[in-house]
Order: C-alpha cells, then sequence, then structure tokens
C-alpha cells in the first residue's frame, strides 16, 4: 500500500512540474495590470508564449492567455485574456470568462432518474 502511495505521490509532483514547465500562467491580477503601451515583448518574456496568436483584418495582432481553474481533474472555471497588439505595443485588452454548462443544460432530462 505504501509503494502505491509513493507511486501516485511521484506522479502528481511529475504532472505539477510539467505543468509548470509548459509556460508562465496569467491570472486576473496579471492581466489587469498590463498597462496600454507595453510593449509585448514585456508581456512575453513575463507571461510567456501565448496560447494563440491571431493577426486581425485591421493590422493588429490578438495574443491569447488562458487560465484555467480546476477543482480535482475537473474545469470549473476557464478565463481567456486577449492582449490587442499594435506595432509592437499593447494598445487594448478583452477578457472572457466561461463556465462550464450545468448537467441539467446538457441532457434534456436528467441522465441520473430512475425510470418506474
Amino acid at each position: 500500500m505504501e509503494r502505491l502511495f509513493k507511486k501516485v505521490t511521484l506522479g502528481s509532483m511529475l504532472l505539477i512540474l510539467a505543468a509548470c514547465a509548459s509556460g508562465a500562467i496569467m491570472t486576473r491580477s496579471d492581466f489587469d495590470n498590463i498597462e496600454l503601451g507595453t510593449p509585448i515583448s514585456e508581456v512575453v518574456k513575463q507571461y510567456g508564449d501565448p496560447v494563440t496568436l491571431r493577426n486581425n483584418k485591421n493590422g493588429t495582432q490578438s495574443y491569447e492567455y488562458i487560465e484555467r481553474l480546476p477543482i480535482g481533474e475537473q474545469t470549473v472555471q476557464e478565463n481567456n485574456y486577449f492582449v490587442i497588439v499594435r506595432n509592437g505595443k499593447v494598445v487594448s485588452k478583452q477578457y472572457n470568462q466561461e463556465l462550464p454548462l450545468e448537467s441539467d443544460e446538457i441532457y434534456e432530462e436528467d441522465p441520473n432518474a430512475v425510470i418506474n
């Protein structure tokens, strides 16, 4: 039993280290502290490469960062942070918050209901 506990602990630690190694994480507080006019190179240096980088038709670029807030293995909230850049500097910011659907919104009927 002790060996199983050690394996689970080691696996959890490796998972945490892998998550940390994948890049910096942006939080809502971090996003709020990014000022307009900040060079995008500073943002990337601080928070790592964006999840997506899009070239917009108006000549700007959108850098997207995602923050996922989990409870156990389930994501309970996802925050999408968009940093809009023109000529290498932040000109705008946008924020989007997504919550997972409740099970009663996903299914027409209760999947756990007992049929008589």
